[in-house]
């Protein structure tokens, strides 16, 4: 883990709660040992799922749902009190958990119930864009002609899988559905940002997931991946600077890391895909900061004291051969079927920073 000396320990925190013992946050433990934050871990006993880390089995302790998702379990069996919960998932459960310690023990990490809702909830995300003035892939209107994503608007619905696509004409909804226009995807703008103590956004990456044609790839398959993209068009940046700025004036947020997903028509528009109320996976082993740039999101994020400016030296190339050999008709490459290097890349960047 780069970039993490020379911090100045009066500024981290002494106690965290971390709600889930998922592969990225494997950086965030490797930081509390390493400068002796205390810390307690905690995961859904039984559970496969791929992300669980093997690496953090001996600091978790794996509870049932009973007790993962009762606020008073923690509140009795924690001795301490956290200064930061660090929650990696954004199901409503979990993030409800979260929501109510971060008010019993008055945490630095803060959201308001406005939050909450747009945390775990596509629906939500979709009216505040247009609240606020943001493209969505249902801008206009989805007639019945038209081919729809079906997602859960709350709960586990990854790309990989967990989408559907239909024709609208023949589609009969469902209570936790959630509808987009399917597009023939042109690329993805993929951005981290910071939210500081004061509630201040700051982006300190983009990426770009470029999608396949219908030739060599199939369509809208992710299979190409750059880490940092520098080139998008001024507008599209522009696009994504301007939801953060209205999303600070419709939610309060304190110190919390968020990743966006907007997406690219092609010969078309960019459009506001999804909101993670987290960081993006690969965040463990430093693909978006330390592993490409002089920067390290956890010193800045506890010490809150983003830089304004990052210095790269490298970038990073990533292409899911899994996708491609699949050719799926749509959605994203799993980990084990993908290939990356890196290049050398010199640039600096300046921190967009909604202040």
């Amino acid at each position: 883990m780069l970039f993490a000396d020379n911090i100045d320990r009066k500024l981290l925190p002494k106690n965290i709660l971390i709600l889930n013992a998922r592969i990225k946050w494997e950086t965030l433990v490797e930081f509390c040992l390493k400068y002796d934050i205390n810390f307690k871990m905690f995961e859904l006993a039984n559970n496969n799922h791929f992300n669980i880390s093997q690496k953090l089995k001996p600091y978790t302790t794996f509870l049932p749902k009973e007790k993962l998702y009762d606020p008073q379990y923690y509140i009795n069996t924690l001795d301490f009190e956290p200064e930061y919960i660090m929650n990696c998932r954004d199901e409503e459960p979990i993030t409800t958990v979260e929501y109510k310690l971060s008010l019993y023990y008055n945490t630095k990490t803060q959201f308001d119930k406005r939050a909450l809702k747009l945390f775990t909830s596509k629906k939500e995300q979709d009216r505040v864009c247009k609240l606020i003035g943001t493209p969505t892939l249902d801008e206009g209107s989805i007639t019945r002609n038209d081919k729809i994503i079906i997602k859960l608007d709350s709960g586990q619905s990854g790309g990989g899988t967990g989408y559907k696509v239909a024709d609208k004409r023949n589609y009969i909804p469902k209570k936790n559905d959630f509808i987009q226009r399917y597009i023939n995807y042109d690329y993805t703008l993929n951005s981290h940002a910071i939210v500081d103590n004061d509630g201040e956004y700051h982006i300190y990456h983009h990426d770009i997931g470029k999608f396949g044609d219908g030739h060599i790839v199939g369509n809208n398959i992710a299979y190409l991946y750059l880490y940092p993209f520098t080139e998008f068009p001024k507008e599209e940046i522009a696009i994504v600077e301007e939801f953060y700025k209205g999303l600070k004036e419709h939610i309060t947020v304190k110190n919390r890391i968020f990743y966006s997903e907007f997406c690219k028509e092609k010969n078309g528009k960019l459009y506001f895909q999804e909101l993670n109320s987290r960081p993006s996976g690969e965040f463990e082993i430093g693909t978006f900061d330390w592993n490409i740039g002089k920067f390290n999101t956890l010193v800045d994020y506890f010490t809150n004291n983003v830089q304004e400016e990052i210095e790269y030296y490298q970038q990073t190339v990533e292409i899911y051969l899994e996708s491609i050999n699949n050719n799926s008709l749509f959605g994203w490459g799993g980990p084990d079927g993908m290939k990356g290097t890196t290049i050398p890349f010199s640039k600096k960047i300046k921190v967009f920073n909604t202040k």
